[in-house]
């Protein structure tokens, strides 16, 4: 019996180091179809009566790096213009915030599960900094990838927020 376990161990661990080297490879390939400038196509959102909506922060950049970082800018374009360049009013300051999305993270890639996780180090809202931001994603082709927000960031009465993004080419 113990010759036979010690061989199997071995076997065993042989498997192993070859399930995950695919694995690996796909994470790898994966991430390389991310790293690029996006340019947002559409953000679309779902309500809990069936309609949808599209979301008024609807002009906007994702860049993801080779290095394992992102960042995300992107605003409403009918945001009003301020009648002072050096100091806006309080409603005017409120409304280039409100309309205004940024924020940067390094970022996890799971391939296998279809989902990039966001871990934020800087973002508009100091409160979120820290925070995990899982996007589901889906390719449409090389150059269009959709990302949706995970559920438990949505704020009812919205019940699916997706994002398409188009990559910036010359």
């Amino acid at each position: 019996m113990r010759a036979i376990k010690r061989r199997t161990v071995p076997i065993l661990a042989l498997g192993a180091i070859f399930n995950t080297t695919p694995h690996a490879q796909s994470e790898d390939a994966m991430a390389k179809q991310f790293v690029s400038m996006w340019r947002l196509v559409s953000r679309t959102q779902r309500l809990a009566d069936g309609t949808t909506r599209q979301h008024p922060i609807s002009v906007g950049y994702i860049i993801y790096t080779d290095t394992g970082h992102m960042c995300y800018v992107a605003m409403n374009p009918s945001r009003p213009k301020w009648k002072s360049e050096i100091a806006p009013t309080p409603e005017e300051a409120l409304s280039g915030i409100t309309g205004l999305g940024a924020y940067c993270a390094t970022v996890e890639i799971h391939a296998k599960e279809g989902f990039v996780v966001h871990h934020v180090e800087i973002e508009r809202s100091p409160n979120r900094v820290g925070l995990a931001r899982k996007r589901w994603f889906t390719f449409q082709g090389p150059n269009r990838v959709a990302l949706r927000i995970d559920t438990p960031e949505l704020n009812p009465p919205v019940v699916e927020d997706t994002l398409i993004w188009e990559r910036v080419q010359k």
